[in-house]
């Protein structure tokens, strides 16, 4: 346990291309987007989750596969073509009655920062933009797209004293109790 998470986090909102993903964005002949997801930044939003945590995804751009990867995971709230994301952060307190000191934010460049600055728990990932680091009280040693969601989701999960509850069901013998 780090002991730097505010132990009044609900909710966990994360940018997407740059941190969910490494911020390549590949388009085919066709128009048609692709982008690289990883699947232990999957596993750690289900996590949080799983803990009871709210999570949410605000985007700059607009991409069906980001709504597709929020289906997969699980993921109700996600705002996309938020130029102003400050916009889209109010609108998800207020649907969910929560303060931004309960939100923690996930950025990597300079739209995630007016966020940053009115979240609990800002976050910038390893590879964010010298003013976003700047703005974070957690610097991920992950990069975008390569684990920072995961890492950020065992931080929370351990200082709120969740972790244990969560990964226990990987540790019990299948054939405990008959």
């Amino acid at each position: 346990m780090s002991g730097i998470v505010p132990g009044n986090i609900k909710m966990v909102i994360f940018d997407v291309d740059g941190v969910l993903t490494d911020g390549g964005i590949i388009i085919n002949d066709y128009g048609e987007e692709s982008k690289c997801f990883n699947a232990q930044d999957g596993s750690g939003i289900k996590y949080l989750a799983r803990a009871g945590l709210k999570v949410a995804l605000i985007s700059g751009r607009q991409s069906s596969v980001v709504a597709l990867r929020a289906r997969e995971l699980g993921i109700e709230d996600v705002y996309q073509r938020e130029m102003v994301k400050l916009r889209a952060f109010r609108k998800l307190l207020e649907k969910h009655g929560m303060t931004a000191d309960e939100s923690c934010y996930v950025g990597d460049d300079l739209p995630d920062v007016p966020v940053m600055r009115k979240a609990g728990f800002p976050v910038a990932v390893a590879n964010a933009r010298p003013e976003v680091k700047a703005e974070a009280a957690y610097v991920t040693t992950a990069e975008g797209g390569r684990g920072a969601a995961r890492e950020v989701a065992e931080l929370i999960l351990k200082d709120l004293a969740k972790w244990e509850s969560v990964i226990a069901r990987y540790y019990q013998d299948e054939h405990a109790g008959g």
